[in-house]
This record gives C-alpha cells, sequence and structure tokens, in this order.
C-alpha cells in the first residue's frame, strides 16, 4: 500500500520532521555525522517514508494563520532558508526569468491566474480559486471517482477544442451546457488549463527548484525543500495547488476501481506542471524524458505529504516574531524620542521667548 509504508522497524526520529531547527542546519549537522549516508536514495522505490509532525504543546502554524503583513516576512524568510539549504547540499539555486510573452487579458485558457481572479471575482466576491478549475473539478467527481483510468485516459481531441471553444465564449454567460462534457473531456480540459497556463503554476521563478527537489541526497530533505518552496509561491497559485492536491488525493482515494494508483497520478499529472517552454532554450529529448521520470517523483511526494507542505515550520514563526518584537521595541522608542524632542524644542521655545521680552 503506498499511502501507509509500515516503519515500524525503522528510529523514531528519521520519520520525524523537526520544525524547530532551521533545515539548512540540520542538513549541515547530517553531512557531518554518518547518518546521511545511510539515508541517501532520491526517492525512486516504491514506498514513501510515513513522515509525520511531532506533536508540539503551542500547536503547529498553518498557511493562513498568519496576517499578510506577517506573511511577506515568512516568504523573506523562507527564501533564505531555501539558499541556505541549496548551498548546503550542493545544489545551485536561482530565481529564473521568462522570456516575455503576450498574454490574454480575458477568457478562460492561456490567461494569468491573477486575471482570471480579477474576473471571477466581479462574479463571486472573495473567490480565491478561478471559478473554471473548480468547475472542472466538480464536473469530474459528480460522475464518480471510481472510473477506470481517471485522468489517463484522454478525452477525444476534437471534442475537447470545440469545447474549449464553446467554454470560452459561454462560461461566464452561464450558457454552457455541462451536460455534454464527458468525464474524460473534463479531465483533459482540467491538464489543458495547467498546462496552458502562461506562467506556471509552481512559477517561473521557482520552477526550476521545484524540479531539482529530486537532486537532494534524502527523502526529508526533499520534503523540507517542498516545504519552503510552497511558502514562496504566491496566494493565487498557492491556493489552486492546494485543491488541485486535495483532488489527485481524492482521486487516488478510489485506486481498487479506478487502478489510478499513487504513482500512476503522479506520471500522468507531473509534465502538466513541470513543463514549460518559456525559458527560452531547447532541451535535448533524452534530457527531458530524464526529467519527467524526476518531476514524477516530486509529484508524488507533493501529493503524498501534501498536509505537511501547508505548515510554517516553527523556527520561521519564531524569527517572525522576534521581527515583530523588534520592530514593536523601535517604534516605542521612535515614539519616546520623538516626545522628548518636542518636549526640548518646546523648552527652547519657551526659553528664548523669555530672554527676548526684556531686550524688546
Amino acid at each position: 500500500d503506498e499511502q501507509k509504508s509500515p516503519l515500524e522497524d525503522m528510529p523514531f526520529s528519521d520519520t520525524d520532521i523537526d520544525l524547530e531547527i532551521p533545515f539548512a542546519e540540520q542538513a549541515a549537522n547530517l553531512k557531518d555525522s554518518s547518518v546521511g549516508k545511510m539515508c541517501k536514495g532520491g526517492g525512486g522505490d516504491t514506498l514513501l517514508p510515513n513522515f509525520r509532525l511531532p506533536k508540539d504543546k503551542t500547536g503547529t502554524t498553518k498557511i493562513g494563520d498568519l496576517a499578510p503583513q506577517d506573511m511577506k516576512k515568512v516568504y523573506s524568510l523562507a527564501l533564505i532558508e531555501l539558499t541556505a539549504l541549496y548551498d548546503i547540499l550542493g545544489t545551485e539555486f536561482k530565481q529564473q526569468k521568462a522570456i516575455k510573452i503576450k498574454t490574454k487579458d480575458s477568457g478562460l485558457f492561456g490567461v494569468p491566474l491573477s486575471v482570471l481572479l480579477e474576473q471571477d471575482q466581479k462574479k463571486v466576491p472573495g473567490t480565491k480559486i478561478p471559478l473554471i478549475f473548480q468547475k472542472l473539478v466538480a464536473q469530474i467527481e459528480e460522475a464518480t471517482l471510481e472510473t477506470e483510468g481517471l485522468l489517463r485516459i484522454p478525452g477525444v481531441a476534437t471534442r475537447i477544442k470545440s469545447l474549449c471553444q464553446e467554454l470560452e465564449a459561454k462560461f461566464y454567460e452561464g450558457t454552457f451546457n455541462w451536460e455534454n462534457v464527458k468525464q474524460h473531456d473534463a479531465a483533459s480540459l482540467l491538464k489543458l488549463f495547467i498546462r496552458e497556463l502562461p506562467q506556471p503554476l509552481l512559477t517561473v521563478e521557482y520552477l526550476k527548484a521545484f524540479q531539482d527537489v529530486q537532486n537532494l541526497p534524502t527523502k526529508k530533505q526533499q520534503l523540507q525543500a517542498l516545504n519552503l518552496l510552497v511558502l514562496l509561491l504566491p496566494e493565487a497559485n498557492r491556493d489552486t495547488l492546494k485543491v488541485l492536491l486535495e483532488f489527485l488525493q481524492r482521486v487516488i482515494d478510489h485506486r481498487d476501481k479506478n487502478k489510478m494508483t499513487l504513482k500512476n497520478v503522479a506520471m500522468v499529472m507531473a509534465p502538466n506542471l513541470f513543463t514549460f517552454h518559456g525559458f527560452g532554450s531547447k532541451t535535448i529529448e533524452q534530457s527531458e524524458f530524464v526529467m519527467a521520470a524526476g518531476t514524477a517523483n516530486v509529484m508524488r511526494f507533493m501529493i503524498q505529504y501534501q498536509k505537511l507542505l501547508w505548515t510554517i515550520p516553527k523556527f520561521i514563526v519564531n524569527q517572525v516574531r522576534k521581527q515583530n518584537t523588534e520592530s514593536q521595541k523601535k517604534e516605542k522608542k521612535d515614539k519616546a524620542m520623538k516626545k522628548l524632542l518636542k518636549k526640548m524644542a518646546y523648552d527652547r521655545e519657551k526659553h528664548e521667548k523669555q530672554e527676548k521680552t526684556p531686550n524688546d
């Protein structure tokens, strides 16, 4: 069973994710000890460790628990931590820049997420996930997730093309007839939607870093890197990814009937999330094939451990608190200083007035 791997024979700490010590520091300590050699393994095996978070008296902090101004600090700290982690593990990390491409400013397919959400929020205020994305997921689920080959068997190409055109014209008017959409067509449209995004769901900046997760030495380090990368995603991308991963897990939950195991779903979905031709470089087919196998492993991790990925590590939360305390102290200090300067200016003015009066 890919979902629950029996790990009774493994040391307790091996499957615990320590959120108190910075990940880069843990990697450095592991490098110095011989344990690192034992933990090697890029994730090609079928069993995935049953990683979990140790119980914390103060509870765990999830994305969405913090205020937007605190999330900005989390972003900066996660970026520093990820850079340090990749550096210690000898993997190059740099934010990528995409070649500029013309994007549509309305419609459904091939439209930037931010533009889509702007359109959708006029229809449904406060919506965080593109409406077309939500509708396609609902359409697939409506027909039962027990269909064999779900997500793997494609819809008919010509029908998909005409459905796309029809959706573009009628979706927002509410005149599109969803009864005409077969389940495999809806699944193909969902994959097409992700693939057609002008900027990848995992973003141009971090797509390569997501791909490079497969090169990290241990599964625990791969998971830690993914955790930091999820924290770096813009809110719209992160929210959409979360809904996608939860949906994929529900598909896997019916694997006895639909034959879509974790491995199968990851193989089918990885190319939609990890392929992006906007970097302006042509890669040879062989390296693309190697990358496809590796990114399927990263995809498996993202589905299997999705609950852990939305956790903000305690060492980052502590640093945010520390920054907040320091800025509060500084504010108090600044207020006191302003008060003092005002008083001094007032006293000086008073003194000058008193000196002037007799002379006049």
